[in-house]
């Protein structure tokens, strides 16, 4: 191929591709045998390259173009290819998400998973957090608790990474029938952690309560005397007969806790921390490892970072109030 020959539009497209993977312009320009000059000069002209600027012809964008493409990216659903087509842009998708970039006032992010909050559950919501509006130190006598499902590959959807350019390229290696789950109970206040324990994915109210007899009643005592309160969701066996005879026969006060509100359980903060720091090194050969791993994450909490999470309740509250019910950020 000729020096001075230009990119053709499959060979800008290969750089466009191979650039967004984090290459180096040397790197790339060795893959598709071009110089790197040519390379360089198609990757800082972007969209100008191949126009003859002595003619000046450019394809610019005109400010109400710009302000037409912030105003479509806030729709649902939009992305830089259906903003370019839909405004009939003269630039292409890649110029679409430079502005976008440049704008400051859009960011591309990942969806949040929230519960679905119909109006009961915001209601209830609204009214726990007027209940609890004035409470402080009082969140220190809560012992908080949730269970977690752990896989051997690693958490669900999690498989980005930055990759460094000239090394090896990481690889998440599959297992038949997704390889192995470990589920674990566990619960913290602000006095500290309970051992944590290891439940069947299937487990009953016998189950349960044989968990809470173990871990929970001795971990009351030792930490909070008989002055504390216990928090769990509303799961069945939760609420089921023989659950609520266990607490009333121990004298256990249970937190009258409103429906799909995670947001305003503290001890889902510690799974998101622990599912990072479980998994910073990749996956798991064995469901021993995988254990042995939870365990050293789940002991080595600090003490002022339990403490952090409960005195965030009084926010989380005064939120669920301010937004009428809704879903918090937490």
């Amino acid at each position: 191929m000729g020096r001075n020959t230009k990119l053709t539009s499959e060979e800008r497209g290969k750089i466009d591709v191979l650039k967004e993977e984090g290459l180096s312009n040397r790197e790339i320009a060795r893959r598709i045998n071009r110089s790197v000059t040519v390379v360089c000069n198609y990757v800082n002209l972007g969209d100008n390259y191949g126009i003859n600027k002595r003619r000046g012809i450019q394809r610019k964008l005109t400010s109400r173009q710009v302000r037409l493409i912030v105003r479509e990216a806030t729709h649902p659903s939009s992305s830089s290819s259906k903003i370019q087509n839909a405004l009939d842009l003269p630039v292409t998708a890649r110029r679409v998400r430079q502005v976008l970039n440049q704008s400051g006032v859009v960011k591309w992010v990942k969806k949040s998973r929230k519960p679905l909050l119909n109006e009961e559950h915001k209601r209830c919501r609204l009214q726990f957090a007027k209940d609890h509006m004035a409470w402080t130190s009082d969140w220190q006598r809560i012992i908080f608790s949730d269970e977690k499902k752990f896989n051997l590959d690693g958490p669900d959807g999690i498989n980005s990474y930055w990759h460094q350019v000239g090394t090896e390229r990481k690889v998440s290696f599959s297992r038949n029938f997704g390889g192995g789950t470990v589920m674990v109970w566990g619960a913290f206040s602000y006095q500290g952690t309970t051992p944590i324990c290891w439940i069947s994915t299937r487990m009953n109210s016998r189950n349960y309560i044989e968990i809470l007899e173990e871990f929970l009643l001795e971990y009351g005592k030792k930490f909070h005397s008989d002055n504390w309160i216990f928090q769990q969701d509303n799961a069945s066996i939760h609420n089921s007969k023989a659950t609520k005879q266990f607490f009333e026969t121990n004298n256990v006060t249970v937190m009258n806790w409103p429906a799909r509100s995670p947001d305003l359980n503290p001890i889902e903060n510690i799974w998101g921390l622990m599912a990072h720091k479980v998994y910073e090194d990749g996956q798991f050969h064995s469901v021993t490892d995988l254990k042995t791993k939870i365990c050293q994450v789940w002991e080595g909490l600090s003490k002022n970072y339990l403490e952090n999470l409960v005195n965030s309740m009084p926010e989380r509250i005064y939120e669920v109030i301010k937004n009428n019910g809704s879903s918090t950020h937490y």
